[in-house]
């Protein structure tokens, strides 16, 4: 399916979730170098929900800062616009689906859960391999599969067949979408990302996941979230949907210059972190 056949199927699901505008205010004044820490904080102020989730994220065990954070110009003399814009935008997004009406809220608590695991996934590989964005590799690891979380909402029966499928053949979902649907949830996120003017890195980690190959500039970031994915399905983190691990190939593996003795700890610590990441992000 082309990607204008693909945007046919999107434009015809019924209320879609938009960005909250506060988000994309935000984004316009990072955008903006002219804008300094006070104008980005009067923003955010403003909104008491953004606040309060923003404080919440910043003094969690995701930073472990020694001091408590009382102010939102702290946070963001602390952690940098790109950190903000990107906390806010996770938890936005999250809240923006989790608030959605579904009769399948056990498979949707899993995919999040499988989301929530990719993430931290993504944001400890970046510390091993000393990445620069930590912030934005856990966004593209919640974010990597939208479009399933797409297709359940708001495409049931495309997704339906698509979840008989994995279970009778025990394939990847990817696969029984190729094969039934002729559009992915790959191309389903991607599309949704740019509705909302995401930035390009993540439209593409989105988009590529399953072959960070293709993601150009950004594809150590997507083998970075690809091999994260990996992980988080061996250990039984939420589930993907299928039963199955997609391959790592070679040059994917040797594109992120990891050593293999790094897995056991990356998977320890994600081990130990994922209930604390769950929580501060499910309430």
């Amino acid at each position: 399916m082309s990607s204008k056949e693909v945007l046919k199927v999107i434009r015809k699901i019924k209320d879609l979730p938009t960005l909250p505008r506060t988000i994309l205010k935000i984004t316009e004044t990072i955008n903006n170098p002219k804008s300094s820490a006070d104008d980005l904080a009067g923003i955010i102020s403003d909104d008491q929900v953004l606040t309060a989730r923003l404080l919440k994220l910043v003094n969690s065990s995701f930073y472990g800062f020694p001091q408590r954070i009382s102010t939102v110009t702290t946070a963001i003399v602390l952690l940098g616009f790109d950190a903000i814009r990107n906390l806010l935008l996770t938890s936005s997004v999250f809240n923006l689906f989790s608030n959605s009406k579904t009769q399948k809220i056990s498979k949707l608590e899993e995919q999040w859960d499988h989301s929530f695991g990719c993430a931290l996934g993504a944001k400890i590989i970046g510390d091993f391999l000393r990445h620069g964005k930590i912030e934005e590799l856990f966004v593209a690891g919640l974010l990597h599969d939208i479009g399933k979380i797409v297709e359940m909402m708001f495409l049931p029966d495309d997704f339906r067949r698509v979840d008989s499928m994995v279970k009778e053949q025990n394939i990847l979902f990817i696969t029984a979408e190729e094969s039934l649907l002729g559009y992915t949830h790959a191309e389903v996120g991607k599309l949704l990302a740019e509705r909302w003017n995401l930035p390009p890195k993540l439209i593409n980690i989105i988009a590529h996941h399953h072959d960070p190959g293709l993601a150009g500039a950004f594809s150590q970031e997507a083998a970075i979230v690809h091999l994260a994915d990996i992980l988080c399905r061996a250990m039984n983190m939420g589930s993907g949907g299928d039963n199955k691990m997609p391959p790592l190939n070679r040059e994917e593996w040797e594109s992120l210059q990891l050593e293999l003795s790094a897995i056991e700890p990356i998977m320890e610590r994600m081990e130990r972190e994922f209930e604390d990441v769950r929580l501060f992000m499910s309430h």
